[in-house]
């Protein structure tokens, strides 16, 4: 059983009141609250008649692409590194 202790904090996103909660520290849920937020607004910001789902989707995909994004940077760091480091050894 985990013991860390469970954050809540109120946060607005895109307008509706949420209450958030996760043992991250205060702060990060906030910032992801607020990214979150920030991007609800730019693409709502491109189109008047797009309705909170679409919104809310679009929102979804971008986080995901750049999360994925992110994971191939990742790997490619961590390859390499790997092949640093093989290299390294093998001399």
């Amino acid at each position: 059983m985990d013991n860390r202790s469970v954050n809540r904090v109120k946060v607005v996103i895109h307008g509706m009141e949420y209450t958030l909660r996760g043992q991250a520290p205060t702060e990060h849920l906030y910032e992801v609250a607020t990214m979150v937020d920030k991007m609800m607004s730019e693409i709502a910001a491109t189109s008047a008649y797009m309705d909170d789902r679409r919104v809310a989707v679009l929102t979804a995909l971008n986080l995901a692409d750049e999360l994925q994004r992110l994971r191939h940077d990742y790997q490619q760091l961590v390859d390499l590194i790997d092949d640093k480091t093989r290299g390294d050894s093998s001399q």
